[in-house]
């Protein structure tokens, strides 16, 4: 990313920083569709209405370093009797017990027992046969879909109006291509201020201009630059798309938001998005201001060579990341859920046997309400999946069509959702 100087900017625009060239405008409009309120108060894109035609988003959770699918939710060769890395049927908890087939069933690590019987009943971990065992090449290939990236193909294919369609929520960003998709680019959310405010709370700031004429400066601004934008088209992309979202977000219409129940539902005191209770809080946020996809890294302590007994993972999920996605899905993914939000978390790759080192597939949880428990990425002793299991791009097919069905899913990869996977899509 650009350096830029610093100022009171706590959004920025992969690239470059959006307020070195929209000033102050755009701080009363972040990210805003039309809205309306919803159950508990809190406001909701108005494109919503039964489960079934509901508004969707996508979170991906992404541990640097290689989130170890395999003794968290994938067996770890469990099917076979006692598993590798400390795993026993003493230490899961079968979340589909009445499934005979055992590569199909999910076997979770006991720590997620507190979860919701609606998000047991909604797990799946899907297997992904990358091949690769180097963390920088794994960490761009998952995401990357059809040479483009991931997060951005799915964001733009999943349409709607708001202004983010794509936000990555605190100081680490995701791996992978970076270039826009159809105009749709990386929105870095550091601090949850900015967004706040264009929701209604707090004071009016009487420092900034009404929105019509905000919008209207930086058209005119948009139209002065054209030339320059269309003659430099690689360097000033970035400059392209702010002009585009910054008008965008002030054309919108915003309603009174109080915030204090997001603030302590997650424990918070301040805005800045600095901690794994802020990253789900502004992940929520973003959501519910229309954003299709948000990314959350976690860039410490997951690459565990040498923990062989899974303890000291196990621990750091348990500490680090556990109670704040607790409390992300006990809002956001229930049965009376205003939204289809789904959550997949992952990593560079699971970890080899014995010794935890780097194994050359991954094992995804994917939580949501149109996933049926199972499981394609159950894993063997040696931590191999089956084989015929989909590489990367099957799982971005996956994650694509539970996000907006198949023609979505074929507007990320060609092909759309490999049939490896069809298990794991709920049918009601």
């Amino acid at each position: 990313m650009s350096t830029h100087r610093k100022n009171k900017t706590v959004q920025q625009h992969y690239g470059v920083n959006r307020r070195d060239f929209i000033g102050q405008t755009s701080a009363a409009a972040m990210g805003l569709g039309a809205m309306t309120l919803g159950a508990n108060g809190l406001w909701v894109p108005k494109a919503q209405g039964a489960a079934a035609d509901a508004k969707s988003a996508l979170v991906i959770v992404f541990l640097t370093g290689g989130c170890d699918g395999s003794r968290y939710w994938a067996g770890a060769g469990l099917s076979a009797g006692a598993g590798a890395f400390g795993v026993t049927p003493a230490t899961v908890s079968v979340l589909n017990t009445a499934e005979t087939d055992m590569t199909n069933r999910v076997a979770t690590d006991k720590l997620f027992d507190p979860l919701s019987p609606f998000v047991k009943a909604h797990f799946g971990v899907v297997g992904v046969a990358h091949g690769i065992t180097a963390h920088g090449p794994a960490r761009t290939a998952h995401f990357t879909a059809g040479g483009r990236s991931g997060l951005l193909s799915l964001a733009s294919a999943m349409g709607g109006d708001a202004s983010i369609k794509m936000a990555a929520v605190g100081a680490e960003l995701p791996a992978g291509p970076t270039a826009a998709v159809n105009g749709v680019s990386i929105q870095q959310i550091l601090d949850m201020a900015d967004t706040l405010k264009a929701l209604g709370a707090g004071a009016p700031d009487p420092t900034l201009p009404k929105r019509d004429i905000a919008a209207a400066a930086i058209a005119g601004t948009e139209a002065m630059s054209q030339a320059t934008v269309t003659g430099n088209k690689d360097s000033l992309v970035t400059v392209g798309n702010g002009y585009k979202v910054a008008q965008s977000a002030l054309k919108k219409t915003t309603a009174g938001f109080n915030p204090q129940e997001l603030m302590t539902a997650y424990a918070l005191t301040g805005t800045v998005v600095n901690t794994m209770n802020a990253k789900f809080a502004a992940a929520e946020l973003m959501v519910r201001t229309g954003t299709n996809v948000v990314s959350i890294v976690d860039a410490g302590g997951w690459d565990s060579h040498g923990d062989t007994t899974g303890a000291r993972v196990r621990g750091a999920f348990g500490s680090r990341i556990f109670p704040a996605l607790k409390i992300f899905l006990d809002r956001m993914v229930k049965e009376d859920a205003e939204l289809n939000i789904h959550v997949a978390i992952m990593g560079d790759f699971n970890r080899s046997a014995p010794g935890a080192d780097h194994a050359a597939t991954s094992s995804v949880a994917v939580i949501g309400p149109k996933i049926k428990t199972g499981s394609t990425g159950n894993v063997d002793t040696r931590i191999a999946l089956p084989q015929g299991t989909p590489t990367m791009d099957g799982l971005w097919g996956f994650l694509a069509h539970i996000s907006g069905g198949d023609a979505v899913a074929k507007a990320v990869v060609p092909g759309g959702m490999p049939m490896a996977h069809a298990r794991l899509v709920a049918t009601t």
